[in-house]
């Protein structure tokens, strides 16, 4: 046979085996970022549907620390507006400095800030929108990149950049993929590392959807009810004791998992130290079972 023919033929043949995994690598879902459109970046009331989403995304126990929380809290607030009805056990000096319970409970915070983002498609600032979705073939967008990208193999585009910024929580997430009897030691292990008080973790994550407990949820929204009825109009913690308030017990990530993933997101706080995040993410990962 002729050399230059087979020359050719493997050349053909090495081409084909370099692209076949391509598609593979860069399977949805994906950012689609366009620059220069007119938003209404205003923020409004926090959506219920990210308070469900919150509470799927922590440790089965939180709701009960949460509603203790709200309860003791809701207990100060009486006191203190009705202070010669009550015994505080306090002098006058400290009456004013009692430890609020509702303070304690601000851990939950980050996962309900992560959460309203993790569900903010289309994200909007102005001159910047950005959507998610499984692909770009129909999406007109000057910037489609995928959601999940190494950060050493991200594009410096300025824009992409701005983007993935944007859309923090799921862009700056940890995918992982155990086995299957890896899967339930791996949760276990991320949920045990997101309740330290140092932790850079949000949410974790197991499946795509769930539902919180509707009986521990019913409790808890009763009890951000009775907290709202003691709270100054311009309290901050308002706005999500309302969407608490009205929160309902299932929940759906934007994005599928199948049985062996697992979604991590970071804190709004630890973007500024993600190799902490990373850091943290990999010694709960190497805790358990390896797959």
């Amino acid at each position: 046979m002729n050399l230059g023919l087979v020359a050719v033929l493997g050349l053909v043949m090495l081409a084909g085996c370099s692209h076949r995994p391509t598609p593979e690598e860069r399977r949805g879902p994906f950012l689609s970022i366009s620059p220069g459109e007119e938003t209404n970046a205003a923020r409004g009331a926090v959506p219920p549907e990210s308070i469900a989403l919150a509470l799927g995304g922590l440790p089965p126990g939180e709701p009960t620390r949460l509603r203790d929380a709200l309860a003791q809290s809701t207990d100060l607030a009486v006191r203190s507006a009705a202070p010669m009805l009550f015994d505080l056990g306090l002098s006058d000096d400290d009456a004013g400095h009692a430890p609020d319970p509702l303070r304690r409970a601000l851990p939950d915070l980050p996962a309900l800030t992560a959460a309203a983002n993790v569900l903010g498609s289309p994200w909007s600032a102005p001159g910047l929108s950005v959507r998610l979705g499984p692909d770009c073939a129909a999406d007109a967008a000057p910037r489609c990149v995928p959601l999940f990208v190494p950060a050493a193999d991200r594009e410096p585009d300025p824009l992409i950049r701005r983007g993935r910024a944007l859309a923090w929580a799921l862009a700056n997430a940890a995918l992982l993929r155990a086995s299957a009897g890896a899967h339930t030691a791996l949760l276990e292990a991320l949920r045990r590392a997101q309740t330290q008080p140092s932790s850079t973790i949000a949410l974790v994550f197991g499946a795509s959807r769930g539902a919180v407990d509707e009986a521990q949820l019913e409790s808890l929204r009763d009890q951000a009810r009775q907290a709202l009825a003691h709270l100054p109009a311009e309290a901050p913690q308002r706005p999500w004791l309302h969407a608490l308030s009205g929160a309902s017990a299932t929940w759906e990530l934007p994005i599928a998992l199948d049985a062996r993933e697992v979604l991590v997101i970071p804190r709004l706080s630890a973007l500024a130290r993600l190799q902490d995040f990373h850091a943290e993410v990999d010694l709960a990962r190497d805790a358990g079972p390896h797959p």
